[in-house]
């Protein structure tokens, strides 16, 4: 497994049109664009990924298709552990465990070194990665139960009776979890309980759902975007669509959706107006991230594309880190990009991972500033140049005793000459 490090190296991308959030408070980490970038470090593992890769702020977690799961160090690459340990569904993180998804098993692993903590039988098999919260992990099944476990003991606490097969992971918000089948049945229930809150019945499948407090939204393959009150079920609003979303987030105030039209959309909460649209220049593979003031989509090429999540301006595109002879026309990123927010902005990363096995980071590149700030200690400062029209003073007559006093250094970088007796006045500088 070949590494290489790149120190803020910048990448193939294009101008930025990049700008900070002025409304934003400057503590906040969403006032900064996520461009442009650099390079940090990258790999290849000469084996492509089996299912989306997951990173905390230490390490990064991919499962090969040879049945290797890795670790990586996140602030070299370097890797720290693997063991023999096939899956095809991602890798779910839950604080200090990770949950790696069998047919109708999931194991609970230490995350610092992937040593086996529990594992849970399931009563059928899983249909999804299971979506962890707050030390619960809630597992969609191909029957169309929910299960809900603990994950510091993968415990079952509860589960739903089956029903139609789900369409896509639960999501959790709140007190809730949003569970939605096939048909266009969804479902809000208690988080404690699994007991059903209310159920709704949408126009097509459900292809994918967010919820932000007080509000859930979902779209359909029937070209619907849905608002719906999440405390009663109720539909707010909707939205005709171009296309089947295949992933959506919520920002402050908007709704962003990747669709598979090859566009990427942003609708307002309040009122459901769209606020913009860009189109995308490759299929997605993936629903959009958000990183800082951008939104970040991958799709089936070698590149991540970078928007301003308020306005849907492009701010850039960054190409996979290919070295010779692998080709960009051949090659493809696995998954969405992995965004990991870290102890400063400076430090935030975006990790991407390529059908072929190669893999890597990279972070913001602020701009330098045009003059060091400092000199390194005991180097000699340069002496400052003279005012305009400055022209030395004659030298002192030989024996003058008058006291000595400042004078500014010759402009040829020369001692400083003495200045003239009290009584001499000064050289006027030329008209």
């Amino acid at each position: 497994m070949g590494l290489s490090l790149l120190a803020a190296t910048p990448l193939a991308a294009q101008q930025p049109s990049s700008r900070v959030d002025p409304k934003a408070p400057a503590a906040d980490p969403g006032r900064y664009p996520f461009f442009p970038l650099a390079a940090v470090w990258t790999g290849d593992a000469k084996v492509g990924p089996s299912a989306a890769p997951a990173s905390d702020a230490r390490r990064l977690y991919v499962a090969w298709s040879n049945g290797i799961i890795s670790t990586y160090d996140l602030a070299t690459g370097g890797p720290v552990t693997a063991i023999t340990f096939p899956t095809s569904l991602p890798l779910i993180l839950a604080g200090p465990v990770l949950l790696v998804t069998g047919d109708a098993v999931i194991d609970g692993l230490r995350a610092d070194d992937l040593g086996a903590r529990w594992r849970t039988p399931l009563p059928a098999k899983a249909a999804f990665a299971p979506t962890a919260r707050a030390g619960w992990a809630f597992v969609a099944l191909a029957d169309g139960s929910l299960v809900a476990l603990r994950t510091d003991s993968g415990e079952i606490v509860w589960r739903t009776e089956p029903t139609a097969a789900p369409s896509v992971p639960p999501v959790v918000e709140g007190d809730r979890v949003y569970a939605a089948s096939a048909g266009g049945i969804f479902q809000a229930r208690g988080v404690a309980d699994g007991k059903e809150i209310w159920r709704a019945t949408l126009e097509g499948d459900i292809t994918a759902v967010a919820a932000v407090e007080g509000r859930v939204f979902a779209a359909t393959a029937g070209r619907w975007l849905y608002a719906l009150d999440a405390k009663r079920g109720q539909v707010r609003w909707r939205y005709r669509l171009g296309g089947s979303a295949i992933g959506m987030v919520t920002d402050d105030d908007r709704v962003v959706l990747v669709m598979l039209d090859q566009s990427i959309r942003a609708f307002k909460m309040g009122s459901g107006a769209q606020a913009w649209r860009q189109t995308l220049p490759f299929r997605p593979v993936a629903g959009p991230v958000l990183a800082g003031a951008s939104v970040l989509v991958t799709g089936y090429a070698p590149i991540l594309r970078v928007y301003d999540r308020h306005t849907g301006a492009v701010q850039g595109w960054l190409a996979a880190w290919l070295p010779p002879p692998a080709s960009t026309a051949t090659e493809t990123l696995a998954a969405g990009p992995v965004f990991q927010p870290r102890a400063t902005v400076f430090d935030d990363l975006v990790i991407l991972v390529t059908q072929r096995g190669w893999y890597g980071s990279a972070r913001r590149l602020f701009d330098l500033p045009a003059a060091p700030l400092t000199v390194m200690p005991t180097a000699a400062l340069p002496a400052p140049a003279p005012p305009p029209g400055w022209v030395p003073p004659p030298p002192a007559p030989a024996g003058s005793t008058a006291p000595a006093t400042a004078s500014a250094p010759a402009a040829t970088g020369d001692a400083p000459v003495a200045p003239p007796p009290a009584a001499t006045p000064p050289a006027r500088p030329p008209r």
